[in-house]
């Protein structure tokens, strides 16, 4: 907390205060800060943030102006900005990079787990942490620099260095000792890690189960042999699949050779899951989770054009379709009224089975290899939906028309339409995941486009095959 004039003041001030308590962080509490620090009482100010969790004053933050901020953040304890620092949005968090000095940065980085300190160093600007590391000590520097090697969407990205290995010939008794020794700066401790001489995991024990067996047993006689381990370089969307499928809280992570280096709780995987949902979300619409908080208008601008640029050519080719079945369309108008209808009905369940594949790939409920189980399951859904839709749209056309054969079309059309478009649904995020591309992008404006094409080709086909038939 940076110095006051009034320093008597403020101690005066918090001297009882209690500890934090839930408030809701509303438009008017925000309110009531900002006049607060435009009145500069920074006694004031301290004597609320007290009463806030580390969170409520992010919230606060992230809701202020950059000089407001700045303001708030200086008056923190610097365990609590610690705390709070890595709750605000990173456009914020670029501002205060900008106007902290060095000396805070790096107090506030030894604060942190190594996780949490490498993923801050990392949004860093090179020179700043470059200077940040060098200030830090020895062991926090080897730390984060080892962690900075691996990409941060791997478990070696995700991982701290924060956890308690024993060897395998150790007792029960300095297991325990081992545990005190280094409870300071491991918050929570789930399991111990077992390893052999040369470093290797080889086995683990959940801490309650210190308590249970004799002081003099060794842990290779009482671990679990069983371990499960993530290597360094795993995705990190395959490292929450590990703690779904086996129902962990921790994972050790090794190296290619069996080398303890690290571990994975299991509420790091929180924002693993949030992180990736959201990508998957952004990637379907054709835009970028980063965009939302980093990106200038401009930037954002830029990278949205060429996504709309290529659906644009997409659509076009609607045109070019439409085009080619002008004498078709010259002859019965009533057509063009329901290629709408087609187009739209086709692309949503064609994007609402993309969407079911895409989370079930993500989540691993859906397996590529097993496409057809999968194309089988949402073609047999669409037959009743695409049956229901094709009598109700056939109806109208007839009762519109006056003309039965009329309504034949359509209804055959949008049957045809959404079982061709469930299928594209289905099959093109698998596909892309098979030949490596995320199939959140293939669930994006390009099938759905495609979707659209295919609905009205399908509708004019089979519009010009049965005109002779309607008489017109």
């Amino acid at each position: 907390m940076e110095e006051f004039n009034n320093q008597n003041e403020i101690e005066n001030e918090i001297e009882n205060i209690s500890s934090p308590i839930l408030i809701e962080m509303d438009e008017e509490l925000i309110s009531e800060f900002r006049e607060l620090i435009k009145l500069k009482t920074p006694a004031l100010v301290v004597n609320l943030l007290i009463d806030l969790y580390p969170a409520d004053i992010a919230h606060l933050i992230n809701h202020l102006h950059l000089n407001e901020a700045k303001y708030i953040f200086q008056l923190l304890e610097k365990d609590i900005a610690s705390e709070v620092i890595t709750n605000i949005n990173e456009s914020h968090r670029a501002n205060l990079f900008s106007v902290l000095n060095k000396s805070q940065l790096s107090s506030i980085i030894t604060q942190l787990p190594s996780d949490d300190a490498t993923d801050l160093v990392a949004e860093m600007p090179d020179e700043i942490a470059k200077e940040i590391i060098e200030q830090l000590d020895f062991p926090t520097q080897s730390d984060l620099k080892e962690l900075l090697q691996y990409a941060p969407n791997t478990a070696g990205g995700i991982m701290e260095k924060e956890y308690i290995a024993v060897n395998l010939n150790d007792t029960i008794h300095k297991a325990i000792q081992t545990v005190r020794k280094h409870s300071e700066y491991v918050d929570d401790v789930y399991n111990i890690f077992v390893v052999n001489d040369e470093g290797k995991i080889v086995g683990d024990l959940p801490i309650k189960n210190l308590l249970i067996h004799s002081s003099n047993k060794k842990m290779k006689s009482v671990m679990n042999q069983d371990v499960i381990t993530a290597d360094v370089f795993l995705d990190q969307e395959e490292v929450a699949r590990l703690f779904k499928k086996y129902s962990l809280v921790v994972v050790p992570v090794v190296k290619e050779d069996g080398i303890l280096v690290g571990s994975i709780s299991f509420d790091d995987l929180v924002y693993v899951i949030e992180e990736e949902t959201s990508e998957d979300v952004y990637k379907m619409a054709g835009s970028n989770v980063a965009e939302i908080e980093t990106k200038s208008p401009f930037a954002v601008a830029k990278m949205r054009i060429p996504w709309l640029l290529i659906s644009m050519g997409f659509s076009l080719c609607s045109g070019f379709v439409i085009s080619a079945f002008s004498e078709t369309l010259s002859k019965l108008i009533l057509l063009a009224s329901f290629m709408p209808v087609i187009s739209a009905i086709s692309g949503n369940v064609g994007l609402q089975s993309a969407v079911i594949v895409v989370r079930g790939l993500s989540t691993g409920h859906v397996n590529s290899s097993e496409w057809k189980k999968e194309w089988w399951k949402e073609i047999r859904v669409v037959f009743l939906i695409a049956l229901v839709c094709g009598i109700v749209i056939a109806i109208i056309g007839i009762i519109w028309s006056r003309n039965n054969l009329f309504g034949v079309v359509v209804g055959s059309s949008m049957f045809l339409s959404m079982s061709i478009a469930v299928t594209m649904g289905t099959l093109s995020p698998i596909l892309s995941q098979k030949f490596g591309i995320d199939p959140a992008v293939s669930a994006g404006p390009f099938t759905t486009t495609l979707q659209d094409i295919i609905g009205i080709t399908t509708f004019l086909s089979i519009s010009s095959l049965l005109l002779n038939q309607l008489g017109v």
